[in-house]
């Protein structure tokens, strides 16, 4: 029998965690319904631990930007969080768990899966002395791996982080690189011409879409750059180099045109030089005058940098 519990703005639904309700150890999330903005899943339940999250439990839940789940959870049913448009941030605890399939299908805002110490009623340990482990910027490298890279087999709650995991994290990025632009084109048009009456139909469109997809990965890893190898640095910087004009500004532009790190991202790996700046300057018009500022100042001390340099020699 579901009973229900009741969070600031919604419901959970809960059931006995075994199939014969008199064995129950623990309780299980069967449904969340509500308009919270984040949601802590508490550790105990009616003096139950809540050990599992089921089948679709947070499937489709549009206001959720933040889950935090508690240190007893044991298990994870298949598409718990999927279709959850506005989720940008999973708090996990860091202990072998059973996980399901699509976990995370369609989340596309998902930033960050942090792995914490806790204990089992939900409170992170004593001896925690940060969020995620075993460096910041692998909460951010796991999230990517599972909402822009199609790859929930490194979502590993044990492993994730490690010299192994980031050599696997990099060469997947490194085989997204060299995957043909019009792969998977004719495969789309024949799942149905009704399905795909927009511009994804082009061609030159499709190859468009997927040259931004590569270069929003790219910009996530140089951004977070835990582990990355300095020869990995540089295929990252020529591939963002080589689309600069076509794809790597317009979407810098278009998504991150007021964040002054993806600006640096560019300057950093050669994006940005000065045989090119002015003319990117030129390109920003009337938008985005904070970062168009910075842009116009940095190309000031270049330019005085390179004078100084002259009267050196």
């Amino acid at each position: 029998m579901i009973r229900e519990t009741e969070t600031a703005g919604g419901v959970l639904g809960i059931s006995p965690a075994e199939a014969d309700p008199a064995e129950a150890t623990g309780v299980k999330i069967e449904y969340y319904r509500g308009k919270d903005v984040g949601v802590k899943v508490p550790g105990q339940i009616e003096g139950k631990p809540v050990t599992g999250i089921g089948k679709k439990a947070f499937l489709g839940a549009k206001t959720l930007t933040r889950i935090e789940l508690p240190g007893s959870i044991r298990s994870i049913g298949d598409w718990a969080f999927a279709s959850c448009s506005a989720l940008r941030e999973l708090i996990i605890p860091k202990r072998e768990m059973t996980l399901g399939s699509g976990l995370f299908k369609d989340c596309e805002k998902l930033e960050r899966i942090v792995f914490i110490e806790k204990d089992e009623d939900g409170e992170p340990k004593e001896d925690t002395h940060q969020a995620e482990a075993p460096d910041g910027d692998v909460s951010y490298l796991l999230a990517l791996a599972v909402s822009k890279m199609d790859a929930p087999y490194l979502f590993d709650t044990q492993k994730a982080g490690s010299e192994d995991w980031i050599a696997h994290f990099d060469s997947l990025i490194l085989q997204i690189l060299e995957k043909d632009d019009t792969d998977g084109f004719s495969k789309m048009l024949l799942c149905g011409e009704e399905d795909y009456v927009g511009d994804e139909s082009n061609l030159d469109t499709f190859i468009l879409m997927k040259k931004k997809e590569k270069v929003r990965i790219l910009l996530a890893r140089l951004l977070h750059p835990y582990g990355l190898s300095e020869k990995n640095r540089e295929i990252c910087s020529k591939y963002l180099s080589e689309n600069m004009s076509s794809v790597t500004w317009p979407l810098v532009l278009d998504e991150h045109g007021d964040e002054k790190e993806y600006f640096d991202i560019l300057i950093d790996t050669g994006c940005i030089t000065d045989s090119n700046i002015t003319g990117l300057i030129d390109s920003m018009g009337e938008r985005n005058t904070q970062m168009k500022g910075y842009l116009i100042r940095h190309k000031g001390e270049s330019s005085a940098g390179g004078f100084l340099n002259t009267l050196e020699l």
